[in-house]
């Protein structure tokens, strides 16, 4: 998130911390291997390296696969990130309904995270869920991630962790 272009860093970590109920599990979607769609296993690092309060799921490209350990979490918040093109400046990001997320472009991976958000709903119905998405610059094949998205990154880890102290 470029906070000098977008929604302040206090209006993100208040919009964040609104929609937090109970304890938070934290879902990055991402690959690695595709510039700043690897923003979501990144941010599980830094998450990680902040001592976030918060279960912390790098799912990489295959979310399904951690619907179990998140369940079991005893979480009663999922807040899932992931790239994708929400029209703004690459590295800011938005929260995002999860009703609002069909006409988002999410960049790599298909089905969107609507199909892995029902998924979450049939283990929990009364889990709630919202989307931090993130502009990505670029998601080509072997590109790393770009220095905007990287400073994005960096500024969203200290929002997390202090939306969530």
């Amino acid at each position: 998130m470029n906070v000098s272009k977008g929604p302040s860093s206090d209006d993100l970590t208040a919009e964040i911390r609104k929609r937090i109920q109970g304890k938070v599990a934290i879902a990055a979607i991402g690959n690695i291997m595709r510039g700043d769609d690897g923003l979501g296993p990144r941010l599980i690092e830094l998450l990680k390296a902040r001592s976030t309060k918060a279960s912390l799921f790098d799912c990489g490209t295959a979310p399904e696969n951690y619907l179990f350990p998140i369940l079991t979490s005893a979480c009663s918040t999922v807040i899932i990130i992931d790239a994708a093109d929400i029209g703004l400046p690459a590295g800011q990001a938005k929260v995002l309904d999860v009703e609002c997320i069909a006409n988002v472009g999410f960049s790599t991976h298909n089905p969107s995270p609507r199909l892995f958000i029902d998924l979450l709903k049939t283990g929990k119905e009364d889990l709630n869920i919202f989307v931090i998405s993130v502009q990505a610059k670029t998601t080509a094949l072997g590109a790393p991630i770009s220095s905007e998205v990287s400073g994005g990154l960096e500024a969203l880890a200290d929002i997390l962790t202090e939306a969530l102290a």
